[in-house]
């Protein structure tokens, strides 16, 4: 007869073999591609309701509509508006890509006083402005600041303020008159720097005697020291354009410049005769004319500097908008101009007297 003890024995024996099978099974199971595909099909579910439950947030902030950069802002206007910019963006880029490569164009990029030259694949950064430049331009910018500070308080008194300013003024000024003895430079330029340092001084210094600020005094100051700051900046520009002449001679004597574009950024709005520009124009034979419609070869990039991005970019539109106004318009320059400046004229001319005059 079978007693409790062998029944509960075999009992223990079946279930620990049942969870050893079971267990191995599993083991099996997870080490198989079938339970990898299944836990990683698993994991991107999760992945997929969780983009999906942040997009319903979007949406549900809103009206679910969609919203763009440009106006119109919404509805299919602004759609295809949108598809232009972006399709815009991709030729910009497309020629960007270009420059300086072994199919593409010779770009010369300048800044404030780096060349930076793209080539035959490659990017070549030197200084083009000669330390002489930098040295007059220091000394001949105080005349300027003198003047535009001074001739606010003309006809009143000196001020304890004002006083400092001077004397601050004549003391360095004094110590930069000394200085000059220790320059390397051509003996004209060096007479003309102390001249003009020495005049700046004796002016100073007379207006502290007297105390007040002589508008006739001023004006005449500025008439004495005006053909040294004249000559001065003669000096510098002769020393400028022979540096950048003999550079750009080094640039064109070691390869052949394919179809070559000159950008020149600047902090500032397009100065009327800019040295390197004029420099330029002698070079391609490419003389300017107003605004953006003078642009060819040269193109001026204002409010750039050091920027070269984004001078890149102002080149490869320039490049981009002239192939399609020769397309549509016959004239590869009319991109440069305003888009409305024919109809603007005509309807201007049409209301001339309906529009308000200045008195």
């Amino acid at each position: 007869m079978l007693t409790n003890q062998f029944w509960r024995s075999l009992i223990h024996k079946f279930l620990t073999t049942s969870c050893l099978v079971f267990f191995a099974v599993i083991v099996v199971f997870a080490t198989s591609p079938s339970y990898a595909i299944a836990k990683e099909l698993a994991l991107n579910s999760g992945r997929a309701v969780e983009v999906n439950q942040n997009l319903s947030e979007v949406l549900s902030q809103g009206s679910g509509e969609k919203k763009f950069a440009f106006e119109p802002k919404s509805g299919i206007l602004a759609e295809i508006n949108q598809k232009f910019h972006e399709d815009y963006d991709k030729l910009i880029a497309q020629i960007t890509a270009t420059f300086g490569k072994p199919e593409g164009p010779t770009v010369l990029f300048f800044t404030m006083n780096k060349l930076i030259a793209y080539h035959d694949g490659i990017r070549e950064e030197q200084e083009f402005i000669p330390p002489l430049y930098h040295q007059l331009k220091a000394i001949e910018h105080h005349p300027v600041t003198l003047y535009a500070t001074l001739q606010a308080y003309e006809g009143q008194k000196l001020t304890e303020p004002l006083r400092d300013f001077l004397k601050e003024r004549s003391k360095l000024l004094q110590e930069t008159l000394i200085s000059l003895n220790e320059q390397n430079w051509y003996p004209n330029i060096v007479d003309n720097q102390k001249t003009l340092l020495a005049d700046s001084i004796v002016y100073i210094n007379q207006t502290l005697e007297e105390g007040y600020i002589n508008g006739e005094k001023l004006n005449n100051y500025v008439r004495l020291v005006n053909p040294k700051i004249i000559a001065g900046v003669n000096s510098a520009t002769v020393e400028q354009l022979k540096l950048l002449n003999e550079k750009i001679k080094n640039l064109r004597s070691k390869d052949k410049w394919k179809s070559p574009y000159v950008v020149i950024s600047s902090v500032h709005q397009a100065r009327s005769g800019e040295v390197v520009t004029q420099y330029f124009e002698h070079m391609f034979n490419e003389f300017q004319g107003i605004g953006a419609s003078r642009e060819d070869r040269i193109v001026y990039a204002e409010s750039i500097f050091d920027d070269e991005p984004k001078a890149l970019r102002l080149l490869a539109t320039h490049i981009l908008d002239q192939k399609i106004a020769s397309a549509f318009f016959r004239d590869p320059k009319r991109l440069q101009s305003d888009a409305l400046m024919d109809a603007a004229k005509f309807w201007l001319w049409e209301h001339t007297m309906e529009i308000p005059k200045w008195p």
